[in-house]
């Protein structure tokens, strides 16, 4: 019986904003996660790191675009993707959305001013004109969000307010044009705890119930101004299917000093594959029904994943997908696997030069009505919040044709040679929409526990 196999990610992000007099103080509850769960909270604020991809993406071409024409967002999301992993990076699994964070932002972006407006566009590789950024992202927003089905792709967004919080109408009217962010007013002062079940509960109907309980019982109070949240819940089946006979046991080497290995469900298949590789690393590329999106796995040639995703940056990325051909059948071994990453991102931020958006000089002026507050009133963000869920497994009954993608590439085998790409140490996965080219979700499995 063929199965074909399914992937399941879900994302949420969401932005907490404090104001000045009413400084919120919470922060994420120590919840027990299950073995599959990774919990981050990385960052080093004396420290401010370089954005890795500077090298190699024209920063002040994206910041000095003033037409959608000259904007790639697609680019800039995906050079934010790498810097965000290399702030991220750490043992074990991780799965993120970069797409999610940067969208999130973008909304919080529109009612940014001043010297706050620019950390962010240098952060984010945002352009400092925002109806570029604007009709640039619902462009994108409406490609991502396209009937399809073949696959289950929905992206969500909505800013939850305080009662009668005086927010500036250009604001509101411009995150639901081109985020299609919703406004709801929610009483924080007076019913805090209701205020966060009516955010969780939107938050599980976007993910299918996948992420439940996202914001803890400390993080909303009586402080909180403002929540924004995204949400990006995807669903879709392999274009080449896995036969779910196929899977077995087989072992899974963490490290490189792992001898003995450990034992993992292993799934297999044997099709036409679009495939690369350089002296670092192989590529394959598994398309999902429909050929709209697909998941590329990376697999470092040495079994040293910290090495790898150190010097791993997104111009290597590009060079390794350049390199695919098709027309080789390809034997893949892909382990089966299932983890959530939950991550406090503010430090992280920090890190990567977002500092004033986070204290008491940020200039958070387009959000709110300037007109309806004290003259020393000032608005910041507190908190970021970010959680991903990843599963992939069998299901299913049908099999479906294969696809194939033209590239090029002089260190690949003749025509007809079978090539191997045996997934049994670390690697790094992304899932791109192949229609813009943008980076969805990424991530890197070390235990692929099921």
């Amino acid at each position: 019986m063929n199965v074909k196999n399914i992937i399941c990610t879900v994302v949420i992000c969401v932005l907490l904003f404090s104001c000045i007099g009413c400084i919120g103080t919470g922060t994420n509850s120590d919840s027990e996660l299950d073995p599959t769960s990774t919990e981050l909270e990385i960052g080093n604020i004396s420290s401010p790191s370089i954005n890795v991809e500077s090298e190699t993406v024209d920063k002040s071409s994206m910041m000095y675009a003033y037409s959608p024409g000259d904007y790639d967002i697609a680019t800039a999301n995906n050079a934010f993707s790498f810097d965000m992993y290399n702030n991220l990076a750490t043992d074990g699994n991780i799965v993120f959305s970069p797409y999610s964070i940067f969208t999130a932002m973008a909304i919080c972006y529109n009612g940014a001013e001043s010297t706050t407006q620019e950390e962010i566009a240098y952060v984010f590789y945002y352009p400092l004109s925002k109806p570029v950024l604007e009709k640039s992202s619902k462009e994108m927003m409406n490609i991502i969000n396209s009937d399809d089905d073949n696959n289950d792709l929905k992206t969500a967004n909505a800013l939850w307010v305080r009662e009668n919080y005086p927010l500036n109408e250009r604001f509101v009217g411009n995150s639901k044009i081109y985020y299609d962010g919703k406004v709801t007013n929610v009483d924080f002062r007076n019913e805090p705890e209701r205020s966060r079940d009516i955010i969780n509960e939107w938050v599980a109907t976007k993910t299918n119930e996948k992420i439940k309980d996202l914001v803890p019982d400390d993080m909303v109070t009586s402080d909180t101004a403002m929540i924004i949240t995204n949400a990006i819940y995807f669903k879709g089946k392999w274009l080449n299917e896995f036969d779910v006979e196929e899977t077995q046991k087989e072992l899974f080497y963490n490290s490189s000093s792992n001898e003995e290995g450990t034992p993992i469900d292993m799934m297999y298949t044997k099709q036409y594959f679009s495939y690369g590789e350089n002296k670092d690393a192989k590529i394959v590329e598994l398309p999902y029904k429909g050929d709209d999106l697909c998941m590329y796995i990376v697999l470092p040639e040495e079994n040293n994943i910290e090495n790898f995703e150190s010097r791993f940056r997104l111009s290597d990325y590009n060079n390794l997908k350049s390199s695919m051909e098709s027309g080789n059948e390809v034997r893949i071994w892909l382990p089966k696997f299932k983890f959530d990453t939950k991550a406090k991102l503010s430090d992280t931020l920090k890190t990567m030069g977002l500092v004033e958006a986070f204290t008491g000089n940020a200039d958070f002026s387009g959000i709110f009505d300037i007109q309806k507050v004290p003259e020393d009133y000032a608005l910041w963000l507190h908190d970021v919040v970010h959680q991903a869920f990843i599963d992939v497994q069998e299901e299913g009954t049908e099999a479906t044709a294969a696809t194939a993608i033209e590239a090029v590439d002089s260190c690949l085998p003749l025509p007809g040679e079978v090539m191997e790409f045996k997934v049994d140490h670390p690697f790094m996965f992304f899932i791109e929409d192949k229609r813009t080219g943008c980076i969805l979700f990424m991530g890197k499995v070390e235990n692929p526990l099921y």
